[in-house]
């Protein structure tokens, strides 16, 4: 009996100590930065503690690199390791600052994404995804910690303001891929005119085609753009609806400030000069909100900001206008010198004779 009782103790060690063997540098390696299958280094979000403070979380560094993206045959490894970081994350707090350091994830892997493989390329439907459920988590994780009575208005700030960063990065990966697509529209639309100038017919087809390819990628990226800034921005209010009042009224401001910005920056890298008075009503807004916020009414506040942002859409559609008018223009002015050069070239071969 002693025999048997030693054999299988002895059995019972060892399986121990081959799952251990294996087990333990496996969650190792899952909990860790991935360097073996990164396509752009490891992954430094992988490594940071989930209860980290927010302080701490700032620190590590800004928007992660991509790592594994949806692209690969192994991304179902960066799946397994974040639900894993998830299930050895207990706190709800730690749990919901865990979902947007997967956020900010995700935009690493749209932004690479749409950099190699382009608006059609199907991993950007699952890094979108997922970008989106992450979002929504963290604000259902804020909204169920409220629902049991706790004070949630710090961690929906802390949340909020962990996401600016990585909503900022999403909004330049667009509008990096839209200025590459508008770039190639631009030189196909001139290899055009050159064949057509050649007679060369075939080549003209082609280039037709490829323009027609990339007219409607333009589209379809605009249209993704908008769809998920709609959804964040709604899963965004959720958080901002836990906030504390006054900060609200910040945010509100804030946000206003950033969408002027933004235009602004727009104008200047289409070459669109805006008219002087542009910004009177959203500034007049503006202002109006800023007043609001230091006599203590914060909710007037939201409605001026949001009144001021409304504004901002306006000056929007007036800078494509714009640009249509520019882009207009230019092909007027480029087919006037090129009928130019046509009859200079025409006068010399008739003096010629």
């Amino acid at each position: 009996m002693a025999r048997i009782y030693k054999k299988i103790s002895n059995g019972v060690k060892i399986k121990t100590a081959v799952i251990s063997l294996f087990f333990v540098p496996f969650l190792v390696f899952i909990l860790s930065p991935v360097e073996g299958f990164a396509q752009n280094g490891a992954l430094p979000s992988a490594g940071l503690p989930a209860d980290l403070p927010a302080e701490a979380s700032a620190k590590a560094g800004g928007l992660p690199k991509a790592g594994l993206t949806p692209e690969s045959p192994f991304y179902f490894f960066d799946k397994l390791g974040e639900a894993l970081r998830e299930f050895f994350t207990f706190s709800p707090e730690g749990k919901a600052r865990l979902q947007i350091a997967f956020a900010a994830e995700r935009v690493a892997e749209i932004n690479i994404v749409l950099e190699t493989k382009g608006v059609d390329a199907k991993g950007l439907e699952v890094a979108e995804a997922r970008l989106r459920e992450h979002l929504g988590e963290a604000a259902e994780i804020v909204i169920k910690q409220k629902g049991k009575g706790k004070d949630v208005s710090a961690i929906a700030k802390e949340l909020n303001d962990d996401f600016k960063e990585p909503k900022s990065a999403l909004a330049d990966s667009f509008k990096s891929e839209k200025k590459a697509l508008e770039a190639r529209e631009d030189e196909l639309e001139k290899q055009m005119k050159d064949a057509a100038k050649a007679g060369d017919t075939a080549k003209t087809e082609a280039l037709a085609q490829e323009l027609g390819q990339v007219k409607a990628q333009l589209e379809l990226l605009e249209l993704k753009e908008e769809e998920l800034e709609d959804e964040l921005d709604e899963e965004e209010e959720k958080l901002e609806d836990e906030m504390d009042a006054r900060e609200e009224a910040e945010e509100a401001i804030r946000e206003a400030k950033e969408e002027k910005a933004e235009v602004i920056e727009e104008a200047v890298e289409e070459g669109v000069k805006l008219p002087t008075n542009a910004f009177a009503i959203f500034d007049h807004l503006l202002a109006q909100a800023e007043s609001a916020y230091q006599a203590g009414n914060y909710q007037e506040v939201e409605r001026l900001a949001e009144q001021a942002e409304d504004a901002i859409e306006d000056i929007d559609e007036t800078i494509d206008k714009l640009e249509n008018e520019k882009e207009e223009q230019d092909e007027q002015t480029e087919e006037r010198e090129e009928q130019r050069q046509k009859d200079a070239k025409k006068q010399q071969e008739e003096a010629e004779e």
